[in-house]
């Protein structure tokens, strides 16, 4: 069972309203950012673009899109931005 420790808690850990409210908003944005990225890369799965760099049009590898199926460059265009 969780129980209120913030009465107990110093002040340096109680957080305003405002700071709650924008850690709620950043949350979401966050979310709102990542869901973005992956119904990108479905149009591009779709489309038949999906592992394809979006700015060279090189192909990403493997590993990369293991690790974040939403990539959108390959790692010579990674490296110029």
């Amino acid at each position: 069972m969780k129980r209120d420790i913030s009465p107990v808690a110093p002040d340096c850990l109680r957080l305003t309203r405002e700071d709650m409210a924008n850690t709620r908003r950043n949350a979401l944005l966050e979310r709102n950012r990542l869901l973005s990225r992956i119904e990108a890369a479905m149009a591009r799965m779709e489309g038949g673009q999906f592992g394809l760099c979006t700015q060279c049009g090189g192909s990403i590898p493997r590993a990369m899109l293991e690790a974040d199926p939403a990539m959108v460059r390959c790692p010579d265009c990674l490296k110029i931005c």
